[in-house]
């Protein structure tokens, strides 16, 4: 393919170089990044990343939407391409990244990234783990286009801001293909001209609607992502091309997603750094939508940490910030996707069991009367003066006397972190669903080591039932 892609290459170089622009500078990073330079510990963030994608995959396999990308992956011929997670089966490249990107987004309970208020470890690893697999690539080398990818996306995620999300585009799902494309031309070793091409043809290919939060749709604009970014760089280096300055300008996919024709990177983009040290990830303790989890963070500390009964409670009030409300307010969920975005519910099940797990979120237990009961006391109140992952509950008990808490971000984020342990603790929870006590520990010891690893195909390996 490259011998092919070469000539394209030559002819867009001009074009190319004259373009002083957002998807220009992007290319530029992309096509000169040197992974060999990387410190330790982006590397390190980057493998939990990875360990963290795949164990939610694995949990999620017996969701409604994995079940409908594993009959469609029956379907597929078998082919020497890459490996569908939990199964020895390999399909096709791009339907590899399709189907693993699905079922690492199915629970919602895969990492976070605060500068592109998405999921970046779900289509990352989806798009770039098949693809480091097909090139027999190392592990190392996969984690080196993870962090490029992330960068890529994270830098038009601070561009963004909130207006793209508050336009009703999934972060996820619009910048995700452009990281996966980045990460893929990484992989794919294309030159700036070529790599110019791969974000372009990205660019046209994004899409995903917040209409879609609590059905199985959004679980698939992670697949969907994974998919179409591999494919934008595999046809740029093939000789596809595209507009050189698709990011920016008039009709350009700033101005379409943000109404912003002059993109600008924030003051601070030349001091920062790499983006998975400077903002990181955010790691998911409950396997529910991120808006909600510093008010479960509170709930369970006034409930385990501070004593309180749910006998005494008469009425919760939550606050947190507008932007959360739209989309979290959510009084009767009637399936467990729409439950993974209640407030209601899930502050319900924090105060009931002290605790939520997977087991909380199917189509029966979320209609528990217990539960449902609960709910109805629990009030919402919109926030202006509280920043965006904020939160405050206020518990009004039933002899006239109140019991609060209040907290700028839940746990696991790089300012609150998780430790290894407790993540590798998390995968080997969620990885029990496909796999039994030995064959978990051994897979995430495997991933944790995939930075040694040069053999992709035996860490993948260790994620199939034996």
């Amino acid at each position: 393919m490259a011998g092919a892609a070469d000539g394209a290459a030559d002819a867009a170089t001009s074009t190319t170089q004259t373009v002083g622009g957002l998807t220009a500078s992007i290319a530029q990073l992309v096509s000169s990044f040197d992974g060999a330079q990387l410190e330790p510990e982006a590397l390190t963030r980057a493998k939990h990343g990875v360990l963290d994608a795949i164990g939610v995959a694995l949990a999620g396999i017996e969701e409604p939407v994995s079940k409908v990308m594993l009959a469609y992956a029956a379907d597929l011929p078998t082919q020497d391409g890459a490996t569908i997670w939990g199964s020895a089966r390999k399909v096709a490249l791009t339907e590899a990244a399709l189907i693993n990107g699905t079922l690492a987004h199915a629970l919602d309970y895969d990492d976070m990234n605060r500068s592109m208020l998405g999921h970046p470890s779900s289509v990352l690893t989806a798009g770039l783990l098949p693809l480091a697999e097909s090139l027999q690539l190392s592990g190392r080398k996969l984690l080196e286009a993870y962090v490029v990818g992330l960068e890529a996306m994270a830098r038009v995620g601070r561009i963004f801001g909130f207006q793209a999300y508050d336009r009703s585009w999934h972060p996820t799902a619009v910048l995700g293909v452009l990281g996966v494309a980045a990460g893929a031309s990484y992989l794919l070793r294309l030159n700036a001209a070529q790599t110019v091409n791969a974000l372009g043809i990205a660019a046209s290919e994004a899409s995903g609607i917040k209409k879609n939060f609590g059905a199985m749709m959004k679980s698939v604009h992670a697949g969907s992502a994974a998919r179409k970014g591999v494919w934008a760089a595999q046809f740029a280096q093939r000789g596809l091309a595209a507009d050189a300055a698709a990011l920016e300008g008039k009709f350009g996919f700033c101005d379409m997603f943000n109404e912003m024709q002059t993109p600008q990177e924030p003051a601070d983009a030349a001091t920062r750094g790499l983006d998975i040290m400077a903002a990181g990830l955010v790691f998911k303790q409950y396997p529910c939508c991120g808006g909600l989890h510093t008010l479960l963070d509170i709930m369970l500390d006034l409930r385990g940490k501070q004593g309180l009964q749910t006998t005494d409670v008469a009425q919760i009030e939550c606050g947190l910030h507008p932007q959360k409300v739209a989309y979290l307010d959510r009084p009767a969920p009637t399936e467990n996707l729409a439950a993974k975005f209640s407030v209601q519910y899930c502050v319900a099940v924090a105060l009931l069991n002290g605790k939520v797990g997977l087991a909380d979120f199917n189509d029966n237990i979320i209609f528990e009367a217990q539960r449902r009961e609960w709910m109805k006391i629990i009030q919402i109140t919109p926030r202006e003066d509280f920043g965006s992952f904020e939160c405050e509950i206020v518990v009004r008990k039933k002899d006239g006397s109140t019991l609060s808490g209040r907290m700028l971000e839940a746990r696991g984020s790089i300012r609150n972190p998780l430790s290894e342990a407790e993540l590798l603790a998390k995968f080997e929870d969620c990885a029990s669903v496909m796999l039994d006590t030995t064959q978990a520990k051994a897979a995430g010891a495997a991933l944790l080591a995939i930075d040694k690893t040069a053999d992709l195909a035996q860490t993948i390996g260790a994620l199939c039932p034996r």
